[in-house]
């Protein structure tokens, strides 16, 4: 196996009491209390496996980058942080920094679960960057990684993920491609084809699943 990559979800942005709202790229929240501890526990989960990182790439919003840094702080990496425009989250348009009822009542329950649910986006209000924009992204930065040798980890947020999973497992449906608050990806380089060794785990078991990639 030449190559197997990370792909992490930041940790939580709210917390109790706090207003829940769809965070995008112009929404720049600190992570929680919890969320460092999220983080902490994926580095912890790599760390038990006698994993470093060669390379840590990270999207520019402070709550991938402070994520990145705990797992990097946790594995005693020695591999500097990469900033990667590629990796910030999408600009949500009209609905960005709307909790889940505005959003229903200015577009419809029915486009907020198409994208909660299916990743589809709604007719009416304009994400970025476009599909094809962010298919791109994702396709050069895999592409970029397939040549490594080693453990790559990836810090970047919900819309992003979902691009990775329509990429890297077109056969699932696409309600299999949500990743969850602090949550990862594991996929490693086969030949010349990039597998799922598992999506949206835990870190307990991201540990289990390291064990099997070395």
């Amino acid at each position: 196996m030449s190559a197997f990559v990370i792909l992490c979800r930041h940790g939580n942005t709210f917390t109790t009491g706090d207003k829940v709202v769809m965070v995008g790229a112009n929404e720049d929240l600190p992570l929680t209390a919890h969320g460092v501890e999220q983080a902490r526990a994926v580095g912890e989960a790599l760390a038990t496996s006698s994993l470093a990182p060669i390379r840590i790439i990270s999207g520019p919003l402070q709550r991938t980058k402070v994520f990145a840094e705990r797992v990097r702080a946790e594995t005693k990496a020695s591999a500097v942080i990469e900033i990667d425009q590629r990796l910030i989250e999408f600009d949500y348009g009209a609905w960005s920094g709307l909790s889940n009822d505005e959003i229903v009542e200015l577009s419809g329950r029915e486009a907020l679960e198409g994208w909660q649910e299916r990743s589809e986006r709604p007719c009416d209000v304009s994400f970025s960057p476009s599909p094809e924009d962010a298919r791109v992204d994702a396709v050069s930065l895999m592409d970029e990684l397939s040549k490594l040798t080693g453990c790559c980890l990836v810090v970047t947020s919900n819309g992003r993920l979902r691009e990775f999973g329509r990429l890297l497992a077109p056969e699932s449906s696409p309600s299999a491609y949500k990743v969850k608050t602090g949550h990862s990806c594991l996929v490693a380089r086969m030949g010349a084809e990039w597998r799922v060794l598992g999506w949206d785990l835990d870190p307990g078991t991201l540990r289990d699943k390291l064990q099997h990639v070395r």
